[in-house]
């Protein structure tokens, strides 16, 4: 589901020690979305998932997503 109007970010959060925010991560719109931000998936890869053609799959470490969440968590 898309949502209408300009995309504006709320905030946005990465790993602790990323300095220029060219790193995965994770990004809080003024549409209640949130975007994550990682390497797109390779094709051999997403041929494995039931991914519609309108979405893609973005691949980040775990432990960089456990950071992530818990500091989302803790706003």
């Amino acid at each position: 589901m898309r949502k209408c109007g300009v995309m504006k970010v709320i905030d946005h959060y990465s790993p602790r020690g990323c300095a220029n925010g060219m790193c995965p991560g994770i990004i809080v719109t003024n549409r209640n979305t949130v975007l994550v931000q990682g390497h797109v998936l390779p094709a051999v890869d997403k041929a494995q998932l039931t991914v519609p053609g309108h979405e893609e799959v973005v691949e980040i470490p775990r432990e960089v997503f456990d950071d992530l969440l818990s500091q989302f968590l803790r706003r």
